[in-house]
């Protein structure tokens, strides 16, 4: 018998369609590696969110054909050795687009109308009118890493009226995006950019791709976001960037560390807003991902090309 091994658990409607959907697999749920390794000979296919991949699985697993992984992110894989294998890996992009497109939003309008200031007022109970507030019309952004949630940022940027710009490594055109530029050194409209948004995945070439070579182009009014991955920001840098004035504020749900450190400066920080990387959480992320999944099935069983192939070169 051929194995379908779950190393997330999924709601019963959900395992019992997958059971359905792949006649003749034996869907099995592991709560751990050993556990895994009692059927990982025999296991064809891997269905996993990337944190809870058990990498060391894969060394036994001869019979591996495809992994699919339910996050967008494939950080945790081992990328060489599936290469060598010839393992098919497939995520969920494109599952994120709509709740972190909307957080980026949420952060932006935050800073523009100082609601962040305004909340801390409400807390100790101060009324001042004097505080400065504006509006995100004719402000440019630059969004570095354009993808399905790069997208979607720009669309709604450009209902708001900004000039929004992009980066990624193929330039591909964008219908929401004034130019598309392939690498940060390239880009001339750093400088000018309001806000600046990294959606960038960790790779071996992004990890402290984001640092004093942006921080020092920026505007030391503009603001930085990032809803990608904590370890593209070289979050000293970031720091010593706020505190010395070289930018004005920064919004950030991923850090280098996480949780992040009690000890972080960021936290007491006025001009920074924290969130526990909870942007891409949403009660409907796993009927997106299972329309992914249940899509990808399909093309498995009849042989046809599955959506969200991972580039195990470029490690997404």
């Amino acid at each position: 018998m051929r194995n379908i091994l779950l190393f997330t658990k999924l709601n019963d409607n959900y395992i019992k369609e997958i059971k359905e959907q792949m006649e003749g697999y034996d869907v099995l749920y592991v709560q751990n590696e050993e556990e895994a390794e009692k059927y990982v000979k025999d296991t064809e296919i891997i269905i996993s969110f990337d944190f809870e991949f058990y990498s060391n699985i894969v060394d036994k697993a001869s019979n591996l054909k495809w992994i699919h992984l339910l996050s967008a992110g494939a950080d945790t894989l081992p990328f060489e050795k599936l290469k060598k294998m010839k393992v098919l890996v497939t995520n969920s992009r494109d599952v994120h687009k709509y709740q972190i497109s909307q957080q980026v939003i949420g952060y932006m309008l935050m800073f523009e109308r100082s609601l962040n200031t305004f909340l801390r007022n409400q807390i100790k109970k101060v009324w001042d009118r004097s505080v400065r507030v504006s509006e995100l019309t004719g402000k440019t952004a630059l969004i570095i890493g354009v993808g399905s949630i790069g997208e979607e940022i720009a669309r709604l940027l450009k209902e708001f009226g900004m000039k929004v710009y992009g980066i990624r490594n193929s330039g591909k055109p964008s219908l929401y995006v004034e130019k598309m530029y392939t690498s940060i050194e390239d880009c001339d409209v750093l400088s000018l950019a309001d806000y600046v948004i990294s959606i960038l995945p960790l790779t071996k070439d992004t990890y402290h791709s984001i640092g004093e070579n942006v921080f020092n182009r920026m505007k030391n009014s503009s603001y930085f976001i990032n809803v990608g991955r904590g370890k593209v920001v070289d979050e000293r840098a970031l720091i010593n960037a706020l505190k010395n004035k070289v930018i004005k504020g920064a919004a950030l749900d991923v850090f280098e560390e996480e949780p992040l450190r009690e000890d972080s400066p960021l936290w007491d920080m006025e001009n920074v807003i924290i969130t526990p990387h909870i942007a891409g959480v949403t009660p409907l992320y796993m009927q997106r991902a299972m329309e992914i999944l249940r899509e990808n099935l399909d093309a498995y069983k009849e042989g046809r090309t599955l959506r969200n192939i991972v580039n195990l070169d470029k490690g997404y």
